[in-house]
């Protein structure tokens, strides 16, 4: 939480030219856990190295407002996922690094978890969590799975390489939304060489589409753990029910440096179905970096659903589309 108190009575007291010091009452405060986890209706090892990282399993505690030691995360909790009837279906223990784990660190970071039953969600069921700390107050939150997005087609038309030359292209999407739920589209594309191997990452080329804003472009979503403003969801809010478009004009990056670099080969498209929770809490989290530094803006509160403490737990389905180069 931003230490907001001590800024404002600062700027309030120069604006008008005195020197008053101003005690400020603490709020009184409750430790209670705060973690989030994102489900997936794919299990772990089907995941990608980016995904598996940006649905890690995080779990740390909250602190009094003016505590400014920095907050660690916790090393020494029992999470676990049931399913409809009660049964475990997933438990997590500390992570390890992986060979290409650059971020987060668990090994040097405490607090990141990874799944130990490879469990892989099924759209339309309801699953709970259930977390507990030594002396907290233990935790819950349930949610239903959203249905995966139903892809009907997606073109890529080729347009002149950029001044690196990069692969540039126009990306064409249509969808079909159901009419019953509400639905919050994420779409990431990414780029192979004639072996599979990754070769970059497509991304949308100028553009300052604002989160949660469908109009006739979109934006391609990068996975960063914790840069949550390069997530960019579009609710069902003026297509539900009906069949619609996604257009953007695109720019490859790659990996791949000097000569002889290889021929990209096909285009993989994920598409990506959040539950509303998930959604609000990365638009809260977006609001919340806006407001970063700015004394005078209005509170942004993260979103929270977890049943006696704070974080999310949400959840994701997704269909993956193909298209040859």
């Amino acid at each position: 939480m931003k230490k907001l108190f001590p800024v404002l009575v600062l700027a309030a007291t120069t604006l008008a030219g005195c020197e008053t010091d101003v005690n400020l009452p603490e709020p009184e405060h409750t430790p209670r856990i705060a973690l989030r986890y994102l489900l997936s209706n794919a299990t772990p090892t089907q995941q990608s190295e980016a995904m598996q990282a940006f649905n890690q399993l995080y779990v740390s505690h909250s602190q009094r407002m003016f505590d400014a030691r920095p907050l660690q995360g916790r090393p020494d909790a029992t999470v676990e996922i049931l399913d409809a009837t009660g049964t475990v279906v997933e438990r997590f223990r500390q992570a390890t690094n992986k060979q290409w784990q650059t971020y987060p660190r668990p090994r040097y970071e405490p607090g990141y978890y990874e799944p130990t039953m490879n469990f892989a969600a099924q759209p339309g069921q309801t699953y709970t969590l259930r977390g507990r700390l030594p002396g907290f107050e233990a935790v819950e939150s349930q949610l239903t799975m959203p249905a995966r997005p139903q892809i009907e087609r997606a073109t890529y038309t080729q347009r002149p390489p950029g001044d690196y030359g990069q692969l540039r292209g126009r990306l064409s999407l249509v969808l079909t939304d159901p009419a019953a739920t509400a639905d919050y589209y994420v779409v990431i594309g990414k780029l192979y060489d004639t072996q599979g191997r990754p070769y970059g990452d497509l991304m949308t080329e100028d553009t300052n589409t604002e989160f949660g804003n469908v109009g006739e472009t979109f934006t391609l979503s990068s996975l960063y753990n914790d840069y949550y403003s390069s997530l960019a969801p579009y609710p069902d809010t003026n297509v539900n029910g009906r069949q619609f478009t996604l257009s953007s004009n695109v720019v490859s990056s790659t990996s791949y440096g000097g000569s002889n670099v290889p021929v990209p080969a096909y285009l993989e498209l994920q598409v990506l179905n959040l539950t509303a929770d998930a959604y609000k809490f990365y638009q809260s989290r977006q609001r919340y970096q806006d407001t970063e530094d700015n004394p005078f803006a209005e509170p942004a509160p993260l979103y929270s659903n977890i049943r006696n403490g704070y974080g999310f737990f949400g959840g994701m389905s997704g269909t993956t589309y193909r298209i040859q180069l």
